[in-house]
């Protein structure tokens, strides 16, 4: 433990050795022989555990050192010496001075000792209290902040999926932390029978991640009214991200295009796990690759076509689903992903989607999940 400082203030040399023979080796002991020469100490010395002082001062009186000090060191113990006439004028200043304790002339070195170490006692609680205080506040601050981004992260996340004749479509969404950095978003537009899918990852956790992910969830959007292909909305994004924003953040995407009433689709990929094509008891990876956005400038993203058949399940996911691992550091993996997709695949979109979020907690069991987990899945009915 450190050890504490302490102020001694006596305008009499005498009384001033005395105590300062009452504390040293035992603590670090301060002199001063005048309150101004004290207060000049207590400006340079902000961590005095304890202050005493003579009350009776041809400069300043020991209660007027004690109440100009009250803003520098708030919780300091504060000691004062003096005669038996000055009691009475002592007693009304005690309360507002923050006096621990007065002790009359001549005092017993051991007496005061003890006093001090009771005072001490008092100081490293006070301390305690108030960086506790600080660490409560703190806390407080930061959940009215991350309430604050998960509000704004709701806004920005569709409130449902699209419901499309002929087709379902379900999402499971679950931040590792109070708010995530997994993205995912829909642009259906009925009267041309088209569906642009996205999910997303942005590196990072928490605030920085989800406010980077609202960002490129508000630029998704202007682009998706551009009529542009998966790869031209990757290729726009990143171009923007780049231009615009010097972050050390970067967004995995991965984006389909649909047109409904063929089953025909467009898929473009920066970074984000190949998607799933589930037909029949056949489990195909779409195997197409890209840069995550916001790394190079003129990054190009192929496109790679993918035909639905009636009957046909999608699955998109991020890879907080197959990184999950056990208490045993085992990882949940893409192997076991896909049985899982077999083994729920007669379900419906929200059930399978549901199913599949079910299966990585329950391997996962009680270690904590150390990634947003998002599970996107789209049937093409029978």
């Amino acid at each position: 433990m450190e050890v504490a400082k302490i102020l001694v203030v006596d305008d009499e040399i005498a009384n001033l050795q005395k105590l300062q023979r009452t504390f040293v080796g035992r603590y670090r002991v301060l002199t001063a022989s005048s309150g101004r020469q004290a207060l000049e100490l207590i400006q340079q010395n902000d961590d005095i555990a304890v202050i005493i002082a003579d009350q009776r001062m041809p400069d300043m009186t020991g209660v007027d050192l004690f109440r100009q000090s009250l803003t520098r060191l708030p919780d300091a113990v504060r000691i004062i010496l003096t005669g038996y006439t000055d009691v009475d004028v002592l007693m009304a200043a005690i309360n507002s001075c923050k006096v621990f304790r007065y002790i009359v002339k001549p005092w017993d070195p051991p007496d005061l000792l003890m006093t001090v170490e009771r005072g001490l006692e008092s100081y490293r609680l006070a301390i305690e209290n108030a960086r506790f205080r600080r660490e409560l506040i703190r806390r407080e601050r930061l959940a009215r902040e991350l309430e604050i981004a998960r509000e704004i992260q709701g806004y920005i996340l569709p409130p449902r999926c699209p419901e499309i004749s002929g087709y379902e479509v379900a999402v499971e969404y679950h931040p590792a932390r109070e708010v995530g950095g997994d993205l995912y978003d829909f642009d259906w537009k009925e009267a041309e029978g088209s569906l642009h899918l996205v999910i997303g990852d942005v590196s990072g956790k928490s605030i920085p991640a989800a406010l980077y992910g609202a960002v490129f969830s508000g630029q998704l959007r202007a682009l998706f009214a551009q009529a542009l292909s998966p790869g031209q909305i990757l290729a726009r994004a990143n171009s923007s991200l780049v231009a615009h924003y010097k972050v050390n953040n970067y967004i995995a995407v991965a984006c389909l295009q649909a047109d409904l009433a063929s089953g025909s689709c467009r898929f473009a990929n920066s970074g984000m796990p190949f998607p799933y094509l589930l037909r029949g008891a056949d489990v195909t990876r779409l195997a197409v690759s890209g840069v995550p956005l916001g790394l190079f400038e003129g990054s190009e993203y192929d496109e790679a076509p993918l035909q639905m058949d009636r009957g046909d399940l999608l699955v998109m996911a991020s890879d907080g689903a197959t990184d999950a691992t056990d208490p045993d550091g085992q990882m949940f993996d893409e192997a076991r992903f896909i049985e899982a997709i077999r083994h729920n695949s007669a379900a419906g979109a929200a059930q399978l989607a549901g199913s599949l979020y079910r299966t990585v907690c329950g391997f996962a069991r009680n270690a904590e999940i150390q990634d947003d987990i998002t599970i996107l899945v789209v049937r093409r009915k029978s």
